[in-house]
């Protein structure tokens, strides 16, 4: 650790020297912010626990606004014995559908698997409705509430001769079922990407200002306000050099 911060400080001793030694020295911050970062997400719960309670957060918004379309819909249209939809059932469905009830395992995988297992999961609970209709009513939250019941009713009656009433029900509920789908995946992806962003970046102004507080003669508050301008930068680039790394391994292996 203390190399490295050597190694950091020796780009900005004095906040001077020419714009390549900066960029080494915020590469080195950068990285070893990004290394921190891997091992705290590989090593610990955190990612874990932040998807769990995001998702969580998501299923219990979806099922109150079926159960509350359900209601104005009708008292014939889903049964009432089916509302207010079972969030907790939901949600243990839907790692049991994913990952044979391995909850650990599935909000530990990033959240384009998360996502895609949910998808089969989704697959599964539209083929089986009846069984699985708490969690069918949750991911398919915002299509008609009666495509939702002709869904149920089908699969209840068992199978007959194709039905294309049915079958338009069914493919608009699958459609609906994968916009939210989208929607989970850009919106659980972008907020974990600004939180360890955020991370990055504080843990890069940290090292900066380290090296600097250790090796500059003369600490002021113009001194501070550039280390925290230079961490700034290091930490935003961090990503970057972090695919880079990523690329040339890739390549390396190929």
């Amino acid at each position: 650790m203390t190399e490295i911060l050597k190694s950091i400080s020796g780009g900005i001793e004095g906040l001077s020297g020419t714009a390549l030694t900066y960029a080494g020295a915020l590469a080195i911050a950068g990285t070893l912010a990004m290394a921190i970062l891997q091992v705290i997400k590989e090593l610990t719960p955190i990612r874990r626990g932040y998807q769990r309670r995001w998702l969580k957060r998501w299923f219990k918004v979806r099922a109150e606004r079926f159960t509350v379309e359900a209601v104005n819909a009708g008292p014939n249209v889903i049964h009432s014995g089916r509302l207010p939809v079972d969030v907790a059932k939901a949600q243990a469905t839907l790692v049991e559908l994913a990952t044979g009830g391995e909850t650990n395992a599935f909000y530990d995988l990033a959240v384009e698997q998360v996502v895609a297992q949910m998808n089969a999961a989704a697959q599964i609970a539209l083929e089986y409705p009846h069984t699985h209709f708490p969690l069918l009513a949750v991911l398919s939250q915002g299509a008609d509430v009666k495509d939702v019941s002709q869904v149920v009713a089908r699969a209840e009656a068992g199978p007959r001769e194709s039905d294309p009433v049915a079958l338009d029900a069914r493919n608009r509920v699958g459609h609906r079922i994968q916009r939210n789908l989208d929607g989970i995946q850009i919106a659980l992806g972008s907020r974990w990407k600004l939180w360890m962003q955020s991370v990055s970046i504080t843990l890069t102004v940290l090292f900066v200002e380290l090296a600097i507080v250790a090796n500059v003669k003369k600490y002021d508050f113009a001194t501070l306000l550039v280390g925290v301008v230079l961490g700034i930068v290091g930490g935003y680039l961090a990503p970057i050099t972090r695919d880079v790394v990523a690329a040339l391994q890739s390549l390396r292996k190929a």
